[in-house]
């Protein structure tokens, strides 16, 4: 097909997503006066009509690093950032938005009872992108943002009635201190079902775990951040996620993805604060002067977080809001030196 502009000129955009024949992409900042909300391109029609949702008409960026979830029901899912709530004008920051697939209609939405902490904080939702899965004969939603909390919606209805009732929600996994700069749940959820038809949560927390949130199988100190699993059981129809293991320490992670009975997650060796304490804010050039570390790739064990394999020194350079793909075998990054890497087992 000949090309189409798909969102407006200079637009800030997040993870392009393929359910079906729609397209959908997520936009934030308000780059070049670009709305935030969600995008979705028909590709079923000679005209490729594209939907457009505004989040909020201030705000409420939807910067998750995967972009929206799409469930099997015909409802997509997009976290958005902060700004100015007010339901009633159309504006829904601090929230999960529950979107017809087709159109993209407002279904229902959930924000968080303590939404104006959030804002005030700065712990916005918008800093994930959500994930969709099966449970026992029904879709459940599960979100999280910069406050380290995480949230398991029912995806039919995920407001509960009143916008504000979720199925579970966990304490502060992580981010105990409410900082705002580079703490918290950031990227990407990932998820899966064991042999055992378990369902599993991976969680890209950066920082140090909460004190008070035990898990039973640890891999050493994570001060800096690390992949949480928590296991989602349901029982007498209440779910909930519970901590199973913690990985080791991380600088910091960036959203895994599960193949082959392993969690493949990357420590991208970032400088992530923002504030200099005084106000100021880091430049971009500052923060890329201040790396950390370099790029890793670690694949672990999913049911224990057992680091099995560690890239260790072969990409020498940092990477930022980055992630992983896996295909035909091979584990693909790309580094902040514009590199990209195929990472496979021997032969």
């Amino acid at each position: 097909m000949a090309p189409i502009q798909f969102v407006p000129p200079f637009s800030k955009n997040w993870s392009l997503n393929l359910a079906g024949d729609i397209l959908y992409t997520t936009t934030s900042q308000g780059c070049n006066g670009a709305k935030s909300g969600v995008y979705a391109m028909d590709l079923r029609t000679p005209e490729h009509k594209v939907n457009f949702f505004q989040a909020s008409s201030g705000g409420a960026g939807i910067w998750g690093r995967a972009g929206v979830a799409v469930s099997a029901g015909g409802m997509v899912f997009a976290q958005t950032g902060d700004g100015t709530y007010d339901p009633g004008q159309g504006k829904l920051p601090d929230t999960i938005l529950q979107l017809s697939a087709n159109d993209l209609k407002l279904v229902d939405y959930f924000t968080p009872a303590n939404h104006n902490y959030l804002t005030r904080k700065d712990l916005d939702m918008g800093s994930t992108s959500p994930a969709v899965f099966p449970l026992n004969g029904r879709e459940v939603v599960a979100a999280g943002g910069k406050e380290g909390v995480v949230y398991l919606l029912d995806a039919k209805q995920i407001g509960g009635g009143d916008h504000k009732t979720a199925l579970f929600r966990s304490p502060v996994l992580v981010n105990e201190e409410a900082d705002f700069a580079g703490r918290g749940i950031w990227g990407a959820f990932a998820t899966a079902e064991d042999e055992k038809k378990s369902r599993w949560l991976f969680v890209p927390a950066s920082g140090s775990p909460a004190s008070g949130v035990k898990f039973p199988v640890t891999n050493g100190e994570a001060p800096n951040g690390s992949i949480m699993a928590l296991r989602i059981e349901e029982k007498d129809g209440k779910a909930s996620a519970i901590p199973a293991w913690i990985s080791r320490d991380m600088n910091l992670p960036e959203p895994p993805m599960v193949a082959g009975g392993l969690v493949f997650a990357i420590s991208n060796g970032e400088f992530a604060r923002q504030s200099k304490g005084d106000g100021a804010l880091f430049t971009s050039a500052e923060r890329a002067a201040k790396h950390v570390g370099n790029t890793v790739l670690y694949a672990l064990d999913a049911a224990t977080g057992k680091q099995l394999y560690s890239s260790g020194d072969t990409m020498p350079s940092w990477t930022h809001f980055s992630g992983l793909s896996i295909s035909g075998g091979r584990v693909f990054v790309t580094t902040y030196d514009s590199n990209v890497y195929a990472f496979g087992v021997k032969e």
